[in-house]
């Protein structure tokens, strides 16, 4: 588990044919990826761009919404996200980092502790993958994908509903549902 604010943890990446070249752009793809989360976390909607391909083909998907596609949506996705949050939390479990050529992508489960503006607290887990394309020298996120995560806490199974996030929900009124 990596707690924002702290170095991530666990095994360095398998080596590449060309000694260091892959297990360099995995620890740099490693880092794109928490800089993404720091922006989450801090809510700065500046550092958030700097994360993104600014171009149209960049794709966003919130738990609960639909695809938001380019850019300026997938800003305005977020500067609303961040506008309904008093605190919040984010720790990331379970990072897998690929890379091949100029695309890598990061799986993993991110759990968060939400305090809205309107003072309800919850917390939930997403499974989130995060593509990034290598241009002009860095690694940009081109599509954010995160979905509820269901975890079996009665060890049955049955009449589990999945943990909503209605926090992530769009405002009523939001164009990045267009």
């Amino acid at each position: 588990m990596v707690k924002m604010g702290q170095a991530p943890a666990g095994p360095p990446p398998a080596p590449s044919a060309e000694p260091g070249s892959l297990t360099r752009e995995l620890a740099r793809v490693e880092a794109a990826n928490v800089a993404f989360y720091e922006a989450f976390k801090d809510r700065d909607i500046e550092a958030m761009a700097r994360c993104w391909s600014q171009s149209p083909h960049a794709r966003c998907v919130h738990p609960g919404w639909e695809l938001v596609t380019g850019w300026p949506d997938i800003r305005r996705s977020w500067a609303d996200i961040f506008e309904s949050i008093d605190d919040l939390e984010i720790s990331l479990d379970d990072a897998q980092v690929e890379v091949a050529g100029t695309v890598a992508w990061v799986n993993l489960v991110v759990s968060l502790r939400i305090t809205t503006n309107d003072g309800d607290t919850f917390e939930a887990s997403v499974v989130t993958t995060n593509l990034f394309e290598h241009a002009n020298g860095e690694w940009l996120l081109v599509l954010h994908h995160s979905s509820n995560f269901v975890e079996d806490d009665e060890g049955d199974g049955e009449d589990d509903e999945p943990r909503t996030m209605g926090f992530f929900a769009p405002r009523s009124g939001s164009s990045s549902m267009n």
